[in-house]
């Protein structure tokens, strides 16, 4: 295997995904089902011995060192047992500035062309990946697979295309002449692109790989050097991936720790360190707002290029629909799956006091709330679908915030319980809760409450509905909006509001597509225009910030 063999083995592909970026319609590489028929009779029993085999041992894919660490419990009742190479910071910092000099001076394409076999690699292990997400995050094994499988991938390949084609739009080379009366000047012009350095990819808990591979494969396919230091309670399943990377750089002759896992643990971590070392100077980070604010404000201070996802307070607008049931339906789903666990599930509800307009008839604000009860209980108690649908609590922290929102007073439309997983007699499972409150409650549904937590919010009017979900945009950010009107002018209204606020917005969803999800090569996740975050997967200044042109000129 040669790069000249991955540049005609994945010429296509490239294309294909570049392609699909600008069309924006409808593209996927890797299939989301997890079917025997796509990815082989055997893969789902390979995959789950793959990951039962790793239980308990070192994950020797990675490079020996001297000290291993690791702390990993699944959120359905048991330790993961598995340990990783701990690397020293200095270590870490040297070893990618050495790999750095070979992997920039390879071409774009040839980069794209590596990192493309990598993933093709990766989704080998699809199956195993899932259930290290499933017991790392809690989320339900499909759910799992997906997230971290084929729906990552498709992001990152996104991420390749976008940084491929951002460093293709001019020559690397031209001879320049210019005419000056009865002579020319020619001058050979060469244009370098020279990677800012290190990149540092911060993964969050809940989604190890989907919200970590953009940042990773950017900063890979624009030549710089990354390490990613994954959160110390879900390693396992970028580690995978890390690993397929590293496997393939290696065939090729070329310096696996251009990209480097930097592990740590609850009690001694290591992030800040990373971010405050002057030769990173490229970092992607995914999580809370507080830790998150440091990073930017630690990158600023010594002009470091971040790319930020951090909390938002998602919001939904009742105020019209054609259909009750399909309406309540989809976002009864919103709200359950994966527990409210997603940087895009709902959590604010606001519904004026006449109620909801449903086929021309007004539909009391009462009943909306018992029927929206009626559409999650209708979830939660499916036998089939319903514990899987819900997953488990990642965190305890998330867990006790449930505890906490009870005793504030607030009137109960649903309460939370324990669900019994399958299988897991220890899981941590809680089906969602949801409040209601009017406008005058705003010290509570004002802030992030992460988890199975929802409120059903009275407000005076659709307009005053409309200005709530505008102000919380603006201080608090959103990564999803989601409008049920069938009114035309409250449509645009509410469409210019949102956006002009910074926020996406969705509307009347009722049907098999959910406002928490976002699709590769087609929606933009995140703005960068609110609070919620600086960064988008994937537009130009996702992957051009990464890197700098810089000339040569040679007289002829």
């Amino acid at each position: 295997m040669t790069i000249t063999d991955l540049r005609a083995a994945h010429h296509t592909t490239l294309a294909n995904a570049m392609k699909a970026n600008m069309e924006r319609t409808f593209h996927a590489h890797w299939p989301e089902a997890p079917s025997g028929k796509i990815y082989g009779e055997t893969a789902n029993d390979d995959g789950l011995a793959a990951f039962q085999g790793q239980l308990n041992k070192k994950f020797d894919r990675l490079p020996a060192e001297q000290s291993w660490i690791g702390g990993e419990a699944s959120p359905y009742g048991f330790d993961l047992g598995i340990t990783y190479p701990q690397i020293a910071l200095d270590d870490l910092i040297k070893r990618a500035s050495d790999a750095q000099t070979a992997w920039q001076s390879l071409t774009p394409e040839d980069r794209a062309s590596i990192l493309i076999e990598a993933l093709e690699r990766g989704a080998k292990r699809f199956f195993e990946i899932g259930y290290a997400t499933q017991h790392t995050t809690g989320q339900g094994f499909v759910m799992g697979f997906q997230a971290s499988g084929p729906h990552a991938f498709d992001r990152a390949l996104e991420a390749v295309a976008m940084a491929y084609a951002a460093q293709s739009t001019f020559v690397t080379n031209v001879l320049w002449t210019k005419p000056m009366g009865k002579i020319n000047v020619s001058i050979n012009k060469t244009y370098r692109i020279v990677p800012k350095g290190i990149n540092l990819v911060i993964g969050c808990s809940t989604f190890p790989v989907w919200n970590t591979v953009p940042g990773m494969f950017a900063g890979l396919t624009t030549g710089n050097s990354v390490i990613v230091k994954p959160h110390p309670g879900a390693i396992y399943p970028i580690a995978i991936v890390i690993a397929e990377v590293r496997e393939v750089l290696k065939e090729l002759g070329l310096d696996a720790n251009i990209i480097q896992l930097a592990v740590d643990t609850f009690d001694k971590p290591i992030t800040l360190e990373l971010v405050k070392h002057p030769a990173v100077r490229v970092i992607d980070y995914t999580g809370g707002p507080h830790f998150g604010a440091i990073v930017e404000k630690e990158a600023a201070a010594h002009g470091k290029t971040t790319y930020t996802e951090k909390a938002g307070v998602n919001c939904v607008v009742l105020d019209s629909t054609d259909d009750l049931d399909k309406a309540l339906e989809n976002l009864a789903f919103s709200l359950t799956l994966y527990s409210g666990q997603m940087c895009t599930a709902p959590q604010n509800i606001f519904i004026a006091r006449d109620g909801m307009l449903v086929a021309g008839t007004n539909v009391a604000v009462s009943d909306v709330a018992a029927k929206l009860r009626e559409k999650i209980d209708a979830l939660v108690f499916n036998e089939k679908a319903g514990a899987t649908t819900l997953g488990a609590i990642q965190n305890p922290v998330t867990s006790q915030r449930v505890e906490d929102v009870r005793s504030l007073g607030l009137a109960v439309i649903r309460e939370s319980g324990s669900v019994a997983q399958h299988g897991f007699a220890d899981a941590r499972s809680l089906s969602p809760i949801v409040l209601q409150t009017d406008t005058s409650r705003a010290d509570i549904y004002t802030k992030e409450w992460f988890g199975p937590v929802s409120f059903l919010i009275v407000t005076d009017s659709f307009e005053a509905s409309i200005s709530e979900v505008v102000g919380s945009i603006h201080e608090q950010g959103a990564l999803s909006v989601l409008v049920y009107t069938t009114d035309p002018d409250r449509t645009i209204t509410a469409e210019d509001a949102i956006v002009n606020a910074g926020a996406p917005v969705a509307f009347n969803f009722n049907s098999f597509v959910w406002v928490n999800q976002s699709a590769a090569f087609s929606d933009f996740h995140g703005t960068g225009a609110n609070p919620a975050g600086n960064a988008t997967f994937a537009d130009w200044s996702f992957v051009t910030n990464r890197y700098n042109v810089i000339g040569v000129r040679k007289q002829v």
